[in-house]
């Protein structure tokens, strides 16, 4: 057996293992909390953190043991259905005291940390505003075709050809 015909083996089972350890990676880097990851995503609604964070932002946040002043955090309210993130401006015997960049005035809520979503840790600029785009069921509806479409399009196979070796008379 001709060394090229094993390589051609072992050459799809090291693309295939390195597929899924990338694949494991960004799952266990980026997995969002509902499917067992560490991250929660959010995406801003409103100006009280312009001019660092506007509407449509896509934030990454992850939770951590500890929060310190200055830090941009999110938490939810009893009051909201959404989270808020806000900027942690004062800790006080285990609570938090959050305040919009550009808001007058601190939040109402002082959270304490079982009750901080996370920390920003990835901002991932307006391609919130893609998502929200995909909420709107006449867009998703095209999407989820468009996906169908796709999948079930037939493709042409690549083979293997072989070629008789060609001798050359002198």
């Amino acid at each position: 057996m001709a060394l090229s015909a094993v390589w051609v083996p072992i050459r799809g089972l090291v693309r295939a293992t390195a597929a899924v350890v990338l694949l494991a990676s960004a799952w266990w880097l980026f997995a969002p909390r509902f499917l067992g990851g560490y991250d929660t995503y959010v995406v801003v609604s409103g100006p009280s953190m312009w001019p660092k964070l506007v509407t449509g932002d896509l934030l990454v946040l992850r939770s951590a043991g500890r929060y310190g002043v200055g830090e941009t955090a999110g938490y939810r309210t009893p009051q909201l259905r959404a989270p808020v993130v806000h900027q942690i401006i004062a800790a006080d015997g285990g609570s938090y005291t959050f305040k919009g960049i550009n808001n007058g005035f601190t939040d109402p809520s002082h959270p304490r940390a079982p009750e901080i979503i996370g920390r920003l840790w990835i901002d991932l600029g307006q391609t919130g505003r893609l998502l929200q785009w995909t909420k709107i069921p006449a867009v998703g509806g095209v999407l989820i075709f468009a996906a169908g479409a796709y999948a079930a399009w037939p493709r042409r196979r690549h083979r293997l050809h072989r070629h008789p070796r060609r001798t050359h008379d002198l």
